[in-house]
């Protein structure tokens, strides 16, 4: 089981870094390396081709939901490292529907354009605005 576990976490860190290349090579294009894929902004969004958004989105959500089920884990008495993400464990937060980011890509991609549209948005970084966009979207504020 430990190799499942240990293959969950690599396909997780796998997605997540498909999402920072994307936006790495996005981002040096426009003159803008050195920054990790935290602290991109409407700028870059905007510049994104739609399969480099849902490389990011698919990533960030990957991500999301593993350090979701490691806090989990963590927090009922477990070891706090990432080795206790497990395909598993991500999928029983999603059938319970406890998942935080529990929208497609497709989903936040829209709302995220949308939200960037307006120029003066453009400085936000996207996690931020991912953040916000989802509280939202949870909380049936839309």
């Amino acid at each position: 089981m430990r190799s499942r576990a240990a293959w969950m976490l690599g396909a997780a860190t796998a997605l997540i870094g498909l999402g920072a290349y994307a936006s790495g090579l996005r981002a040096a294009s426009a003159g803008q390396g050195g920054r990790g894929p935290t602290q991109l902004t409407g700028a870059d969004w905007t510049a994104f081709s739609p399969k480099e958004k849902d490389a990011y989105l698919s990533g960030f959500i990957a991500g999301a939901a593993a350090e979701q089920a490691r806090a989990g884990a963590a927090a009922d008495g477990g070891t706090p490292d990432s080795t206790v993400v497990s395909s598993g464990a991500i999928e029983r937060l999603r059938s319970a529907k406890q998942l935080r980011f529990s929208y497609a890509p497709s989903v936040y991609a829209v709302q995220i354009d949308d939200y960037y549209w307006w120029t003066d948005h453009r400085a936000t970084p996207i996690v931020d605005v991912m953040i916000t966009l989802n509280r939202r979207m949870k909380s049936g504020d839309q």
